[in-house]
């Protein structure tokens, strides 16, 4: 894998002839090399020219230092001197860096796992026995977060009633978001496949499934299930929007 060091290299005209074949059969098939490529070359000539424009500024910086150096004494030890040329090539590569961080992965915006999965679960209507109570116990769980624990309470409310959709959706959501996504995935798939009032939730579900683990291609596929008409249509839209 080729990093920023090789970059500057290859820019810079200091690999041997068998270093830069093998750096451009990479650029050939890698796009993202190429882009980073592109951004370094871009960036290094902005700096290039900010330190030409400062160049009479360094050299009396130095002119100074070294007048400096003179009067404090023979036993200080001379300043270290960084070449300009190896200096400009560090600089470069933070900024591209830097710059690959701000623009490309847009650390400031929020995980789209975590924006779209938000969910509550709406409490049941009660009815007095054992398992409604473990099933406000479950709610409560769900709406805390603690979705272990959820889990645990939603998988003794399923055994009773393994129809019931609205447990099934929410079995599956917390099962997903403790991080059981194979599980998960069987309780969507479920769902899709039936004809509940979760159906299409589910199928949002599913392509969240997915997201986390960075197919977008199956989480598009499972977004464009979802008809217009459909709570969870809006939603599945705007996240498409996201992953092109």
């Amino acid at each position: 894998m080729s990093t920023y060091n090789d970059i500057a290299r290859y820019v810079e005209g200091e690999m041997t002839a068998e270093e830069r074949l093998a750096f451009e059969a990479s650029l050939a098939s890698d796009e993202g090399l190429r882009q980073q490529l592109a951004l370094y070359q871009e960036v290094g000539t902005t700096l290039q020219q900010h330190f030409n424009a400062d160049e009479q500024r360094q050299q009396l910086q130095h002119t100074l230092q070294s007048l400096r150096g003179g009067f404090s004494g023979a036993a200080s030890q001379p300043a270290k001197v960084i070449p300009f040329k190896k200096y400009l090539r560090g600089a470069v590569a933070v900024a591209a860096i830097l710059i690959a961080v701000v623009f490309v992965w847009q650390p400031w915006k929020p995980n789209l796992f975590n924006k779209f999965a938000e969910t509550s679960m709406a409490a049941p209507v009660e009815r007095g026995d054992n398992a409604d109570n473990i099933l406000q116990q479950a709610v409560s769980a769900f709406n805390k977060k603690d979705y272990s624990n959820a889990v645990t309470l939603l998988q003794q409310v399923k055994e009773r009633d393994t129809a019931n959709s609205y447990v099934n959706f929410y079995y599956g959501v917390a099962l997903l978001k403790s991080g059981r996504v194979p599980e998960a995935r069987r309780i969507f798939d479920a769902l899709y496949a039936g004809q509940s009032a979760f159906k299409y939730e589910g199928a949002f579900f599913q392509a969240l499934g997915y997201l986390t683990e960075k197919n977008r291609e199956a989480c598009k596929e499972w977004l464009q299930k979802i008809p217009a008409d459909a709570a969870k249509y809006d939603k599945a839209q705007e996240l498409l929007k996201e992953l092109k």
